[in-house]
Formats: structure tokens, sequence, C-alpha cells
């Protein structure tokens, strides 16, 4: 089976690159490489590597939700409290928080997730799922 290798996304590092320094280190990121035009989150062997490209161009307009391109990215983590950090950090810089954490029982039973945002548009679940998890 293939294996995702790595999410490259888009952004105004000036204002969306503090959401990931802040998000990524409590899904177990760490930034491996910082340049003026790029940026490179690692994870664990199993994780996709996270790159963060610098806007070109002069179209720089936020993504919004339904429009044609990436619907959001989900993110499956250990425990509620991962869930209620990332929640408590996002809160903490300023960036969008979209849905509150709760659970979403139509997905599978005791699912909890929060959706989130950076400054761009890139709208990110990150969600405990304890029938896959436990």
């Amino acid at each position: 089976m293939p294996k995702l290798h790595h999410l490259a996304l888009t952004i105004d590092l000036d204002k969306s690159a503090p959401f990931y320094a802040a998000v990524l280190p409590l899904l177990g990121y760490a930034l491996e490489y910082c340049g003026d035009r790029l940026q490179v989150w690692k994870g664990s062997a199993l994780s996709p590597e996270v790159l963060l490209y610098a806007v070109e161009g002069e179209d720089s307009r936020p993504h919004t939700h339904g429009r044609p391109g990436l619907q959001h990215l989900a993110v499956e983590v250990e425990d509620r409290g991962i869930v209620e950090q990332v929640h408590q950090v996002v809160v903490a810089g300023g960036f969008p928080v979209v849905h509150e954490p709760r659970e979403y029982s139509d997905y599978s039973k005791g699912y909890w997730a929060v959706f989130v945002t950076d400054f761009d548009g890139n709208r990110w679940e990150v969600a405990h799922i304890p029938s896959l998890t436990d």
C-alpha cells in the first residue's frame, strides 16, 4: 500500500507559520528546516512530512471552504487531551476555530474533534477516534 510521504501547503509564512509552530509540535512534529521560502516539519516515520511554502505571485487570497481545492486535513491523535490542547493553542494564538471540540457520534462512537484553520484558510481537523485507537 502506498504511504503518504509529504503534505505541501502554500501559506503566507508571516501570518500562518505561527499557527503551525503552535499546532504541529502537539501532533508530534519538529521543525527540521526553516528558510525564507520553505519550512519542513518532520513527524514519526509513519507520518507525512509537512512542507510549508511561501506564497508566490500576486494572488495571496486565503482559500475559502467550499471552493475547489483541499477541503480539510484530518489528523488522528491518541487522546482527547491533545484535541483540547490544539484548541487551546489555536485560541491563544488568535487563529480561527471553525468548530469547537465536541463529539461527532454520527462519524463514530466517541469521535471527538476540533476544526481549525490557519490565516490562509487551510482547514485542519484534529480528532480522537476511540474505536480506532483504543
